[in-house]
């Protein structure tokens, strides 16, 4: 089982799905529950898609940079911590944004916490998921003697 993830994407339109597949593979061999891996999916997803929309001028080529990692808790749960990254710049909301600027509302409702950190060199959002239990251990397998 891989404990992290890190890839290095060109931000552009198939990014997202890229990084769903990627996801949910990850999230499957950490027997992550199908409802939360629904939600982090979506969340993941609308992160990447906020970079490929918004990040880097139209024209231009960037890249979005996705790592999570699996964590422990003191209670003995897990949590997902997710960053995606860019090194594009803010840029000012369209004039018309009909059905626009729900996306971070949308980060926030399907993870634990969401912090978004914009600097002259780039972006980072950074998602916590809701705790899971632990991961259980197979049972083992005893001989028939």
């Amino acid at each position: 089982m891989t404990e992290a993830v890190h890839e290095v994407l060109t931000a552009d339109a198939v990014a997202p799905s890229i990084v769903r597949r990627l996801f949910r593979g990850w999230l499957g061999e950490l027997d992550w529950p199908s409802e939360e891996t629904d939600d982090l999916l979506l969340a993941v997803s609308e992160a990447v898609s906020n970079v490929t929309d918004h990040a880097y001028p139209p024209g231009s080529v960037g890249e979005v940079i996705v790592g999570a990692e699996c964590v422990t808790d003191g209670d003995g749960g897990r949590r997902v911590v997710v960053t995606v990254d860019d090194h594009g710049s803010w840029r000012p909301p369209p004039a018309w944004h009909e059905n626009r600027r729900r996306g971070l509302p949308l980060m926030r409702a399907c993870t634990e916490s969401m912090e978004v950190q914009g600097t002259a060199t780039g972006t980072q959002i950074r998602m916590t998921s809701r705790p899971v239990p632990a991961q259980v251990a197979e049972p083992s397998r005893l001989l028939d003697m």
